[in-house]
C-alpha cells in the first residue's frame, strides 16, 4: 500500500472508531510517539497512554465525527475538515475542526493538531 493509501486508511479509521466508541481503534492509528494538540493553543497530550485519557473523555459523551471535506495530502501529512456531533444532558454540542496530521513512513500518526475556536461550535439547549 501507498503512503497516501495508508493515510486515507488511517483517517477514516479514526473517523469510524468514533462511531464504534472504540478508544482502541483510534489509538491504533497513532505511533508510540505520538502527541496531539487539541485544540491548537491547548497543552499537548504525549504518548498513548494521554491520549488514551483525552479520548475515552471523547468517546464517553457519545461523540461522533463524520468526515466533511476531501483529505488533503501533501507528503507525510494530511488535513481534513469534520463535524464532531455530541449529545450532551444540557444539550447538543457541534464543533467543525479542521486537523493535521503528521504520519511516519508506516502510516501511523506521530503528531495532530485540532484548528477551531468559538465561531467553529455551537451548542443548542
Amino acid at each position: 500500500m501507498s503512503l497516501d493509501e495508508l493515510i486515507i486508511e488511517a483517517v477514516n479509521t479514526y473517523l469510524s472508531s468514533f462511531e464504534k466508541q472504540d478508544v482502541d481503534g483510534i489509538l491504533n492509528v497513532f505511533a508510540d510517539d505520538c502527541w496531539i494538540e487539541d485544540p491548537i493553543g491547548s497543552e499537548r497530550k504525549v504518548g498513548k497512554e494521554a491520549l488514551r485519557e483525552f479520548y475515552q473523555d471523547a468517546v464517553g459523551i457519545g461523540a461522533t465525527m463524520t468526515l466533511e471535506s476531501e483529505i488533503r495530502i501533501a507528503g507525510n501529512e494530511a488535513a481534513f475538515g469534520f463535524r464532531l456531533n455530541a449529545d450532551l444532558p444540557n444539550g447538543k454540542l457541534s464543533v467543525r475542526p479542521i486537523d493535521v496530521m503528521v504520519f511516519n513512513d508506516l502510516g501511523k500518526v506521530i503528531s495532530m493538531r485540532a484548528y477551531f475556536g468559538p465561531s467553529n461550535q455551537s451548542f443548542e439547549s
